[in-house]
C-alpha cells in the first residue's frame, strides 16, 4: 500500500509513519512536510492509496487541497488530524468524505479510524465527537455569537488580514469592515487585534473557505 504522511512537525511525522508501518502493509511511503512540498509531489501523492494530514502546516492549511482531492474522485482514502479544540468546519469535511482524528486520542483510536477510512467509510474519532458535542453546548461558540458575515470577517482577521484588505476581497467599504471587527470585539469581550487572532484559531474560524479563498487570492 502506498500511503503519504503530510505533516510539519518532523517527530509527529516520524511516528505517524512508524504507526502506519506497524499496523498496515505500506510499501511506499510519502512524507511531505510543507505546502511547497506538497504541491512539488502533488503527481506521487495522487497515487497514494492513503493520505494522513495535518489540517494546519506552517506555511498554509492543507483543508482546501484535501477537500479538493476528495470532491475529484480520484484513488485513496484520507484522513485528516487536527489539534483544535474548538469549532471546525466539521460539516465541510464530512461532506467531502474526509475523516478526522483529533492529535489527542490514542494510537487504537487512529487505527481505527484509519481502518474505517481504507474500507471506504468516513469517520470522526471519539475525540472529534467529543469537541462537536463540547461546541454545541458552549454559549460563547462564534456560531452562537457572530452572524455569518462577522465569521468571515474574523477568519481573515485570524489569518492577519487587514481591514482594508478584508474590504477589497468582500466588496465592502472599509467603514463598514470596521464596523464589523468592532461589533466582533464586543460580542467577544476581546481588546486587541492578537485577541482576535488567538480567538479565530482556537475555535478554528481560520479554516473558514472563504478565509482560504482570500489567502490564496491575495498571493496570486
Amino acid at each position: 500500500m502506498h500511503v503519504a504522511v503530510i505533516e510539519d512537525q518532523t517527530l509527529v511525522r516520524d511516528y505517524l509513519a512508524g504507526l502506519l508501518r506497524r499496523h498496515f502493509s505500506v510499501t511506499t511511503l510519502t512524507a511531505v512536510g510543507s505546502m511547497a512540498e506538497l504541491k512539488s509531489q502533488e503527481t506521487e501523492l495522487r497515487r497514494a492509496d492513503l493520505v494522513l494530514l495535518d489540517i494546519e502546516l506552517g506555511d498554509g492549511s492543507t483543508l482546501d487541497w484535501a477537500v479538493q482531492r476528495a470532491q475529484s474522485g480520484g484513488r485513496g482514502a484520507i484522513v485528516a488530524l487536527s489539534s483544535i479544540k474548538a469549532a471546525f468546519p466539521f460539516k465541510r469535511l464530512q461532506a467531502a468524505g474526509i475523516s478526522l482524528v483529533h492529535k489527542g486520542d490514542g494510537e487504537a483510536e487512529l487505527v481505527a479510524v484509519i481502518r474505517h477510512a481504507i474500507a471506504g467509510r468516513m469517520v470522526f474519532s471519539r475525540g472529534v465527537m467529543e469537541i462537536i458535542q463540547a461546541a454545541g453546548r458552549d454559549p460563547l461558540a462564534p456560531t452562537k455569537l457572530l452572524s455569518p458575515k462577522e465569521i468571515q470577517v474574523l477568519a481573515l482577521l485570524g489569518q492577519r488580514f487587514s481591514n482594508a484588505e478584508i474590504a477589497e476581497f468582500t466588496g465592502s467599504a472599509l467603514a463598514t469592515i470596521a464596523d464589523h471587527r468592532k461589533r466582533i470585539m464586543r460580542k467577544l469581550d476581546l481588546h486587541s487585534a492578537e485577541e482576535l487572532i488567538d480567538y479565530a484559531i482556537r475555535h478554528g474560524v481560520v479554516h473558514d473557505s472563504t478565509a482560504a479563498a482570500a489567502h490564496h487570492q491575495r498571493r496570486r
